[in-house]
């Protein structure tokens, strides 16, 4: 019995830490500059439904870039071009588009940034497939 609950927890614990964390959906260099696109889930937002995102920085092969430009679609539905108001929860994910200058070259690609206040980073280079 005691094996059972130890493995529920466990299972529990490893699903609780996957929810709700930001994830990477697109990396391009269209029109002159490199885009990110991550996906941030609604359970993220704060407690009256808003989204802070602060500090963005990309560290590549040894550098490290302020974005340019962040922007955000709040509460698109996969599939539609749908957005809601600023602040409203609609209990939908938040795709956060950041802009940086191009690069050509990724190495130990990884971002950061501050989301309501608390630091995140995501791995990159994993998501970056090389010919």
């Amino acid at each position: 019995m005691k094996k059972v609950l130890f493995s529920l927890a466990l299972t529990l614990l490893a699903a609780g830490s996957v929810i709700g964390a930001p994830r990477f959906k697109e990396l391009n260099n269209f029109h002159g500059k490199t885009t990110i696109k991550i996906e941030i889930p609604a359970s993220d937002r704060d407690a009256n439904g808003g989204l802070s995102i602060d500090n963005v920085k990309l560290h590549n092969n040894g550098e490290t870039l302020a974005a340019k430009k962040v922007d955000a679609k709040w509460g698109e539905k996969q599939g539609e071009n749908r957005c809601e108001k600023i602040g409203e929860k609609s209990g939908e994910n938040t795709t956060v588009i950041l802009e940086f200058k191009k690069l050509t070259l990724f190495a130990g690609c990884t971002l950061s940034f501050t989301m309501n206040g608390t630091p995140v980073t995501i791995n990159l280079q994993r998501h970056i497939s090389h010919p």
